[in-house]
């Protein structure tokens, strides 16, 4: 049987239009689903964070902060942005955050097709549709974004960023601008992609960093030019004015609950995090948490050695930002499904260069869903059956970290700049990556 004759075939290769009408769709199909499933099962479907931005919007429009509802410790933004659910019915907020996923794909669809320039135009179309499809039907992003969760809102904040910054749909040192404008508000949205700032610093570089490099030399090499400069004041700016109108807004509330209270959370709710148990049986009993402090600073190496190997090429800044995000994920103390979008929507932008076998491919997914299969089953049996089982579910935690880091390892080994499912000679087209 020929391939093109498959309906499978056929459906990925519908116009790119109608894959975004049936995304938006399939996305309203499981918000009408979660309104359904909460009235008749004990575990909700709705995140339990989408009831807090509701009443966090219902205290905006009262005129009174969204910090007087407890546990509201995100950017007074979300709560704007949650207005329609307090006039327009309590399953819009959820129309919204869908659409901003609508908006992701389009944006990888454009960053991936320029970046692979105009030659080969029939092949470079379709590896960019490919690219955009699996944000688009990833089950983790329907699923996330119809329960209710804010996070592909900064998720699409940094693919546009990049979207400026690698491409010209804005020409000049005006998208340098537009860019760190872009990921000044998606720093704003959520702290980690302050990250991202370094590689994408690199990138705009003229230099070459490798082991022979002296460290004066290495220090010489990052004096700014003018891109890097118009980048980081933009983002700086951008961050400034946000969180500066603000706090003059909500005061030091807003700095607490929005960003002092995640560097030093602790949350001893079971959650897929290594620490999550050594977190549970040390509250209160520590002022210093040298284990905590231990694993953000081998995470900081990480993220720093990422940015220099990956970074410093433009071609290789998106398998940058993606790394990063599974490195800050994995090592997080708290870790959660909807912290799997912080890499999951940077996957498309760079799933095009993994050269390995598809049978390998699915035995990575496989591992990857079964390790958070095995946590889920234990989670509920503590949540719902009542069974003494933390160690079981620590266990399950560490199993996952390892899957973590070694779906990583394999996807480094495999990564290869330019190989774009094997059907784009990168060589051959016109680089729009500066």
């Amino acid at each position: 049987m020929n391939i093109e004759d498959l309906w499978l075939w056929q459906f990925v290769n519908l116009p790119f239009k109608r894959h975004l009408v049936i995304g938006f769709v399939l996305r309203l199909v499981m918000v009408l689903y979660g309104e359904i499933h909460d009235m008749i099962h004990e575990l909700p479907y709705t995140d339990v964070d989408y009831k807090v931005f509701t009443d966090a919007a219902r205290h905006v429009l009262d005129g009174k902060s969204p910090y007087e509802r407890h546990t509201y410790r995100y950017s007074p933004i979300i709560a704007y942005l949650m207005t329609p659910n307090i006039f327009a019915g309590k399953y819009v907020g959820k129309i919204i955050f869908s659409i901003f996923d609508i908006l992701v794909t389009i944006a990888v669809k454009n960053l991936v097709e320029q970046q692979l320039g105009a030659s080969a135009k029939g092949k470079v179309l379709k590896t960019s549709l490919y690219c955009s499809l699996i944000w688009l039907y990833n089950p983790l992003s329907v699923t996330i974004s119809s329960r209710g969760n804010a996070d592909s809102v900064p998720c699409f904040f940094i693919i546009l960023s990049l979207l400026c910054l690698q491409t010209d749909v804005v020409k000049g040192l005006s998208k340098y601008a537009l860019s760190g404008i872009l990921l000044g508000i998606s720093i704003h949205l959520r702290l980690y992609p302050i990250a991202f700032s370094f590689p994408m610093y690199l990138s705009l570089g003229e230099y070459k960093i490798n082991r022979r490099t002296s460290i004066k030399d290495g220090l010489l090499s990052l004096v700014p030019n003018m891109k890097q400069i118009i980048l980081a004041l933009s983002c700086v700016t951008t961050l400034f004015l946000l969180t500066y109108g603000m706090y003059l807004l909500y005061g030091y509330e807003f700095l607490f609950e929005t960003y002092i209270y995640h560097l030093f959370r602790k949350d001893t709710r079971h959650n897929f995090s290594v620490l999550f148990y050594y977190s549970y049986i040390t509250t209160d009993l520590l002022s210093f948490d040298i284990i905590k402090a231990v694993t953000q600073g081998f995470e900081i190496i990480i993220l720093f050695v990422l940015s220099l190997t990956f970074g410093c090429d433009p071609k290789t800044l998106s398998f940058a930002l993606f790394s990063q995000a599974v490195v800050m994920v994995a090592y997080n103390s708290v870790m959660t499904s909807q912290y799997f979008i912080w890499f999951l929507s940077l996957l498309p932008l760079v799933v095009h260069n993994f050269r390995l076998k598809a049978s390998k491919g699915v035995i990575l997914i496989m591992l990857w869903v079964s390790a958070q299969v095995a946590w889920l089953y234990y989670a509920y049996l503590l949540e719902f059956k009542c069974r003494e089982i933390f160690i079981l579910i620590w266990l399950k935690g560490v199993v996952f970290f390892c899957v973590n880091v070694f779906v990583l390892a394999n996807l480094i080994k495999c990564y290869q700049p330019g190989y774009n499912f094997g059907l784009v000679d990168i060589s051959q087209t016109k680089s729009k990556y500066k």
